[in-house]
């Protein structure tokens, strides 16, 4: 126990004053003292004064003389201490907190009916409870079952002894002198975690407790500690209460405006999300002290969960959320306590408020929103400035030669004397700009959006690629139209099993092969583009621009997309379900470099997550990084490169199946399996390499045939046979393991390992019998020339539906039924909208950069 209080102090940075510290030490016969060691059994202990923690050691062969009394208010004072730290600290991981219970806590419980004890069961018993007051509320409850044994196990002595506790423990804790300075709590989930997040929680953050604590730092003044609830939050929430009771029409819309429980728990009724409008709209009105005292109102979500973490009824868990009206008075904290209390009262201590988050609509933007303001003003200033440019200086004089064209004999004439009765033919010279309109004009709304509109291609393209880009497009936001909104949909519990049963659900489950689409185009466009080129310049490309041309053309809308969803998305909304810091963590402050370095997908900690979706470029951008170790091989020698290429696709499908056996994965996200390793399966570039090899491969098979392979047309029908096979394969594999018939693990991990290169594998003889005309309908329809617009898109498509997606489901004041029809309407509407906030993006971020590229690398090479 010392050594695990110890490191936890360290790590903590907490200290304690060694001269005003009160060491208690319950001795049994067997331990003899000395001047500098403790020796208990065959262990030395050190002096305790050389230590910079509080050490409390407790025996279970107790043997209580006179001093029995004073031993254990000493034992509570001494407990106090660390409950102030533990609330300096922002909470105890759960080994200290188990150690501590087990050591200065139990022992005096169980021997609670010795003579001489008094009250000093109770005390140490309502100090202990404080210091579980601020440690459980930065724990996963589920996640850290020690804590719920403790619990369960103080509830079973609250009841046999009959104490009343009920009464705020901080007050017990007052009276042991335990108070420590109430700094925002911080999260502590390990030792590790404790050593860099609580770099700003120093020992002169805590206050002296006289005759006991003492800082680092005497020199820094020390606040009061805060109260366990604000003042003036206490006098409304009273003045709350005295209105209902009074049934003053205000605090009855209060109460009206919380959230209740609906119809269909069991089908997934867990959100009670009250009337979000009706609570900002109340004025209310208490009264304390022969004073009124008006306030405002503000709403809350508060998250309440079973401390006896009872096994989830729902195949997929959702925590109990209860919208609540608050006076805007009360912090979140208040809001979390004031709801802690009345549960514990109503509940009998079975449930606590986990944690709360309170709204308020009208708040101002802060320097990161501001910032992005005045970088989307400043693109929308130079838009407008090359579109005027352009339409100026450009169009307007080509509109007018060509209206000369059309009507060569409707020239007005101009009674003027100046002018000579027969003229020339007018000859407009086609303007010139300089390098700062070249510039200007790379930002032309006009331009740029004639060049994402057209239906042009050169002639060679792969037009099939165009309908399956955008097809996959639309599969992507379906799956995500389905994934995202499960948390929101009052009746998950009784239409998603439903769904699994029918037959063509997998095309929603198993949407996560669209992914592997574009991976297969991006490995076949790269070979199929980089294999002409080098064969024009005979082996030699700049591999520099080869590099800079991909990160250029990726980059900037992502990073601008971030810019904006990270910083300014969480002011744009507002609701019961509205986060109002946004969805990423701590606005991505520590981790948004790594999706500019493209290393997102590495990282799984939620704090180290940023733009989720992201994972997928940068599995691209590294796929592409590596590409020349394959491109190389492939044009000079192409025995070695198809041997290289061969070496990594071994890699990948042995990877995949041996971790995924290791980790006993299961083959479908919704088949209630273990997912502790599921996003490392999804997002490592080495699984999910399968399909880009695969693409890479038949890229280098339609550069060597130059589409003029011939098909015999049984070897045709046999290929599509095999592709159409083989993906519904893929596609439906997993029916039975969603529907409660879960394969054997080897039967599983042979799955996660090869299913996405089969799929590949299918999707590129699609493009390749497209290619060389042995398509039939299925190429006159993915080669439909209202898809190559569209297919321009997909990339900014991919950046901005989330982010559609989320304002939609976070944004509504009423949960979402789940139907058929209901799903159908929400896809429709977050595919036409995704694509327009894309058609935006790519003419504001996306266009101008790709002629901002070809203005500064075409004068480059002029000057050469």
């Amino acid at each position: 126990m010392l050594d695990i209080v110890t490191e936890w102090c360290e790590a903590c940075k907490l200290s304690l004053n060694d001269n005003k510290t009160k060491i208690v030490h319950f001795r049994p016969p067997s331990i003899d003292i000395s001047q500098s060691i403790f020796t208990c059994g065959g262990h030395n202990l050190l002096f305790t004064d050389s230590y910079k923690y509080l050490a409390v050691w407790l025996d279970e062969h107790l043997t209580f003389q006179k001093n029995a009394t004073e031993l254990s208010k000493a034992a509570s004072r001494a407990l106090g201490v660390v409950c102030g730290k533990v609330i300096s600290a922002g909470g105890m991981t759960s080994s200290v907190f188990t150690k501590l219970y087990n050591t200065m806590v139990e022992p005096v419980l169980e021997n609670n009916r010795l003579p001489n004890l008094g009250n000093i069961p109770k005390m140490n018993l309502s100090v202990f409870t404080c210091l579980v007051l601020f440690t459980i509320q930065v724990h996963s409850i589920n996640q850290n079952k020690g804590y719920m044994d403790i619990f369960l196990h103080v509830n079973r002595v609250v009841q046999e002894n009959k104490y009343n506790i009920k009464k705020s423990p901080l007050k017990y804790a007052q009276m042991a002198g335990s108070i420590g300075k109430a700094t925002d709590l911080k999260t502590v989930f390990s030792l590790q975690k404790a050593l860099s997040a609580q770099t700003g929680v120093m020992a002169d953050n805590v206050t002296e407790i006289p005759g006991l604590v003492s800082t680092s730092s005497s020199q820094k003044p020390t606040k009061p500690p805060e109260p366990y609830i604000s003042e003036l939050c206490e006098i409304h929430a009273t003045g709350i209460i005295e209105g209902i009771n009074q049934q003053q029409f205000w605090a009855l819309r209060m109460l009206d405006s919380a959230g209740k429980p609906p119809a269909n728990l069991l089908g997934g009724g867990f959100r009670w999300l009250g009337d979000y409008e009706e609570c900002l709209d109340i004025e209310g009105h208490a009264v304390a002290k022969n004073l009124t005292y008006n306030f405002g109102t503000q709403y809350c979500m508060v998250t309440v969960v079973n401390i006896q973490a009872l096994p989830p009824i729902l195949p997929l868990y959702t925590p109990l959320n209860i919208g609540m009206c608050m006076p805007d008075s009360c912090t979140v904290n208040d809001t979390q306590r004031l709801i802690d209390i009345a549960l514990k009262n109503v509940t009998n201590n079975l449930f606590i408020a986990y944690q709360a988050e309170c709204q308020q609509p009208d708040r101002p933007y802060d320097t990161r929103a501001v910032i992005v303001l005045v970088v989307i003003s400043f693109f929308i200033s130079i838009m407008a400035a090359g579109t005027a440019y352009d339409i100026t200086l450009i169009q307007w004089p080509k509109w007018q030669q060509a209206a000369k064209q059309r009507n060569p004999d409707e020239i007005a004439v101009e009674a003027n004397e100046k002018i000579p009765l027969i003229t020339d033919s007018v000859q407009i010279v086609n303007f010139q700009p300089g390098i700062f309109g070249k510039i200007l004009l790379a930002f032309s709304v006009y331009t740029n959006g004639e060049k994402l509109l057209s239906t042009h291609q050169p002639e060679g393209s792969l037009t099939a690629i165009n309908g399956i880009r955008f097809i996959s497009m639309t599969w992507v936001i379906l799956g995500h139209a389905y994934i995202f909104v499960l948390s929101d949909v009052d009746n998950v519990g009784t239409f998603l099993p439903e769904m699994m049963k029918r037959v063509t659900f997998p095309a929603v489950s198993n949407a996560l092969v669209s992914v592997d689409t574009f991976f297969v185009l991006s490995g076949l466009l790269l070979t199929y583009l980089v294999m002409k080129e080098m064969a024009k310049k005979r082996g030699k490309l700049n591999w520099a621009m080869f590099y800079f041309h991909r990160f250029w053309r990726l980059t900037p809308p992502y990073m601008l997309v971030l810019m904006v969803y990270v910083s300014l998305f969480p002011y744009t909304g507002s609701g019961p379900l509205w986060k109002k810091d946004g969805n990423e963590y701590n606005y991505c402050k520590t981790s948004w470099y790594y999706n500019l370095l493209y290393i997102n997908n590495f990282f799984d900690k939620p704090e180290d997550s940023c733009f989720g979706w992201a994972w997928y470029l940068a599995n691209d951008m590294q796929f592409f990084v590596l590409s020349p170790l394959i491109l190389l091989p492939l044009f000079f020698f192409q025995v070695a490169g198809f041997a290289v290429l061969l070496a990594f696709l071994t890699g990948t499908l042995v990877a995949t199946g041996v971790m995924a056996t290791k980790w006993n994965a299961t083959m479908s996200m919704f088949d209630g399996g273990d997912m502790t390793h599921w996003g490392t399966l999804y997002t490592r570039p080495y699984f999910r390499m399968g399909p880009y090899l695969v693409g890479m491969f038949t890229g280098y098979l339609l550069y060597k045939t130059d589409l003029k392979l011939k098909i015999n047309k049984f070897v045709n029908l046999f290929g599509w046979l095999v592709a159409s096979v083989s993906a519904c394969a893929v596609l439906y594999g997993i029916y039975d393991d969603v529907n409660g018939n879960r394969p054997s693990q080897e039967v599983s991990s042979f799955y996660l390992s090869v299913h996405r290169t089969v799929w590949g594998a299918a999707i590129s003889w699609v493009i390749f019998a497209c290619a060389h005309g042995y398509g039939g309908y299925v190429n006159t329809i993915l080669s439909w020339k209202g898809f190559i617009p569209l297919s321009r898109l997909t990339y900014c498509a991919y950046l901005v539906h989330p982010p559609i997606i989320y304002y939609y489901l976070l944004t509504r004041r009423r949960l979402i039924h789940f139907t058929d029809t209901e799903i159908i309407y929400e896809f429709l509407g977050h595919l036409a909208l995704s694509y327009a906030a894309a058609f935006l993006t790519s003419l504001a971020f996306e266009a101008p950069m790709m002629g901002l590229e070809k203005v500064i690398f075409k004068r480059h090479e002029k000057k050469k």
